[in-house]
């Protein structure tokens, strides 16, 4: 099952969502978005820690 992550449950007032098969696929997306979209070059550990707690099994009506 697809894993997702979205944007706004790690803090951040963005819509984006990131979906992936393994919480290691999120968090390399998560790293070019925080990077690309918000200027984030270096991701701050809580930040990362507060990804990892996020990332959950997409529902089939999401």
């Amino acid at each position: 099952m697809t894993k997702l992550l979205r944007c706004r449950d790690v803090g951040f007032d963005c819509d984006a969502e990131v979906r992936g098969e393994t919480d290691e696929a999120i968090l390399a997306q998560v790293a070019v978005h925080a990077r690309d979209v918000h200027g984030v070059v270096e991701v701050p550990d809580a930040v990362v820690q507060r990804a990892i707690e996020n990332i959950r099994e997409e529902d089939a009506t999401e």
